[in-house]
C-alpha cells in the first residue's frame, strides 16, 4: 500500500511510513485498523453511501483561467 500511495503524492514510501506513524502515535492507534475506527467513530469519514454527492461546481474551472481548452 505504500508504494501506490507514495506514487501517487509523489514521495517516498518511508515518508508515507513516517507520516502514518505520526498520525496514529497522535490518536493512540497501534494499527491502521483502529485508526479507520477512530476516523469513523470520531465523524471524520463515514460510509460511502452516506458521503455527499460531488457537485458539478467542483469539477469547474479553476478561476483565473486554468486549464480550459477551447
Amino acid at each position: 500500500m505504500r508504494p501506490y500511495v507514495a506514487s501517487h503524492l509523489s514521495i517516498s514510501p518511508t515518508t508515507v511510513k513516517t507520516h502514518i506513524s505520526s498520525i496514529l502515535a497522535k490518536i493512540g492507534a497501534r494499527a491502521r485498523v483502529q485508526a479507520v475506527v477512530f476516523a469513523y467513530e470520531t465523524g471524520l469519514v463515514g460510509p460511502p453511501w452516506q458521503q455527499p454527492r460531488p457537485r458539478e461546481s467542483d469539477f469547474s474551472d479553476p478561476p483565473g483561467g486554468g486549464f480550459r481548452s477551447t
